[in-house]
């Protein structure tokens, strides 16, 4: 018998329950985020903590709003039975931490989970779903009907500690939007569009077009005659992520702390980056790259494209949370258990395909191919209303395993990984994937109006100390020739800023390279991260920092305190031996840039 006085009680029991659930659901994400490498992982502990109260004072408010709507037949219609409708709010959240924590587990010990799930047995994982929802529905349901003491004190404590986190958050500083993109500019129609094309390990000793005795950049040869050429060009970093962060930012690792995923960018530096401040120039700004390692989203990098990996950068619900939660940490934790819950849910129901990001960038036989980047490139620039900017990455030439379009320098299976001649292949099917590209631009009248730089993320196995391709081609060829001084990577977003006429942001490091040749002592700066990831302080991630001067490289192993040195391979202007730095000037040159960045350097002393 249901009596009038217990209405209350059970009110006050669903809104403890729902509250408390919320709570579960982040703790869950938070610890399994917290316990390996991730965004969560370079957070001091109480900035952790932050995050998890946040997140789920943020999860409980919503959850508050989706009960408060489905129990508004129950207070219309005055019927108590209606009041189990207000148990699918704790009850799907719930259902969706089990779901996450069974994924987590078989994954982790049995490298099985909804992501290898294909075809009919995605409904095995429906029927589990529906399952745990309804034996979760039940258990709830029962406890709203008992009369069982009441967790409100554990809940609202809870809940007040969030919003008071929620609050400094919201109250304690600026929003840090619009700082890269300044005004937009109406009269764009007179842009150029931009490319960027890079692709994956490119050693400049390996093509043609840097005078490798085999034709692997047919194309490229001719395509230099007409260009700006850089013969003794490095990158920035060791891995994708991090090179990716440079090439888009125009700043190093160590200025942004990005050396390999899931490093993040963080605070101004998510909203400092060339597509920002080209889209408010009236661009429209499209990545194609590799989800989680050449993504936007999961770089953190803020109100710069519009179009990521083909799929819209812009979630309203997510946008009105930022207006509330700025670009802290709980913003992007957030972001991401939302992304995680939603893509499974998505491909266990036929929504949409779960990406396997692993397969995406080892296994060829998978991954989306370089040539529908290609043909997404090629369609972006026919069906485009105003000037575009697209940075693509391909992957043919990634390793350890290659793949090409045809064979012409290898034989035999292309499962051998780290094959030589298979990466020759590879770097011909990207020769030829450029070809494409500036063929169709010519064809349709584009190609002087125009800009296409061609450039990579690291050399061959991931080195830093050998030289790398850098090519910019400018509309009715306004800048060719060859540059023989050291150029990075970061000077590519400095350099296209200087052609369209917009001053380059003092938070630019690189220089352009339409000024004439760099300074013959220039030094450039490179950073190599643990591979596996080693957190922990002063370095995090870091593990080697680079200085190339002239024709030699300088590495310091801040993990091991280790100093090597030596001379790169193929450099084409040796400087003379008056100019080149001794070792330990080089030396103390790198603990000065690592204090400017911030890091504690006294056990390297």
């Amino acid at each position: 018998m249901i009596r009038p006085s217990d209405n209350p009680h059970r009110w006050r029991t669903l809104f403890d329950v729902t509250i408390l659930s919320a709570y579960f659901y982040a703790f869950m994400e938070w610890l399994f985020f917290v316990t390996k490498p991730s965004s969560l992982s370079n957070l001091p502990t109480f900035e952790s903590l932050k995050v998890l109260f946040v997140t789920g004072g943020t999860v409980t408010l919503i959850l508050i709003a989706g009960l408060s709507l489905l129990s508004i037949p129950a207070l219309i219609l005055r019927k108590p039975k209606l009041l189990a409708l207000g148990i699918i709010a704790p009850g799907l959240i719930l259902t969706i931490a089990a779901l996450l924590m069974l994924d987590n587990f078989t994954y982790t010990v049995f490298k099985f989970g909804i992501i290898s799930t294909e075809g009919m047995w995605r409904f095995v994982y429906v029927l589990g779903f529906a399952v745990i929802f309804w034996r979760i529905f039940l258990f709830v349901k029962r406890m709203v009907r008992k009369r069982r003491k009441s967790a409100s004190f554990l809940a609202l404590g809870l809940l007040t500690v969030s919003i008071a986190g929620i609050l400094t958050i919201s109250l304690g500083s600026p929003n840090t939007g619009n700082l890269a993109n300044g005004s937009l500019n109406s009269s764009s129609s007179n842009r150029p569009n931009i490319i960027i094309l890079g692709s994956d390990g490119l050693s400049a000793s390996y093509l043609s077009m840097y005078g490798y005795s085999r034709n692997t950049t047919p194309f490229l040869n001719e395509m230099a005659k007409t260009s700006l050429v850089a013969q003794n060009a490095f990158p920035n970093a060791t891995s994708t992520t991090a090179s990716t962060a440079s090439v888009l930012t125009g700043k190093e690792s160590t200025t942004v702390k990005v050396f390999r995923y899931p490093d993040i960018l963080s605070g101004k530096d998510s909203f400092e980056h060339l597509p920002g401040i080209l889209k408010g120039q009236g661009y429209k700004t499209v990545e194609i790259g590799t989800p989680y390692y050449v993504d936007a989203r999961r770089l953190n990098l803020l109100e710069g494209f519009d179009i990521v990996n083909a799929q819209t950068i812009n979630l309203p619900a997510l946008d009105v949370l930022r207006t509330v939660l700025d670009n802290s940490p709980s913003m992007f934790f957030i972001q991401t258990i939302a992304e995680r819950a939603s893509e499974r849910l998505f491909h266990i129901f036929f929504v949409r395909a779960m990406q396997d990001p692993m397969a995406e960038v080892y296994n060829p036989n998978v991954r989306v191919t370089d040539e529908q980047r290609v043909e997404q490139i090629i369609d972006l620039l026919d069906h485009a209303d105003q000037p575009v900017f697209i940075f693509s990455h391909l992957m043919d030439t990634h390793g350890p395993l290659f793949s090409s379009q045809k064979q012409v320098f290898s034989s035999g299976p292309d499962n051998v990984k780290w094959e030589p001649n298979h990466y020759l292949d590879s770097i011909l099917s990207f020769d030829a994937h450029v070809q494409k590209i500036y063929e169709h631009l010519a064809q349709t009248g584009q190609l002087d109006n125009t800009i296409l730089v061609i450039y990579t993320d690291h050399g061959y196995k991931y080195t830093i100390n050998e030289r790398i391709p850098i090519l910019m081609q400018f509309p009715e060829n306004a800048y060719t020739g060859t540059l023989t001084n050291n150029v990075q990577v970061i000077d590519i977003p400095v350099t296209v800023l200087d052609y369209l006429g917009i001053p380059a942001p003092q938070w630019m490091n690189g220089i352009s390279l339409l000024n004439g040749e760099p300074p013959a002592d220039r030094k450039i700066f490179s950073t190599a991260a643990s591979s596996p990831p080693k957190l922990g302080p002063p370095f995090y991630q870091l593990r080697v920092v680079q200085v190339i001067a002239c024709q030699k490289w300088y590495t310091l192993n801040v993990k091991e305190n280790k100093f090597k040195s030596g001379t790169i391979y193929g450099y084409t202007r040796a400087c003379d031996k008056n100019i080149l730095l001794s070792d330990e000037e080089v030396r103390q040159t790198i603990l000065e840039y690592l204090e400017k960045n911030g890091y504690e350097t006294s056990s390297l002393k």
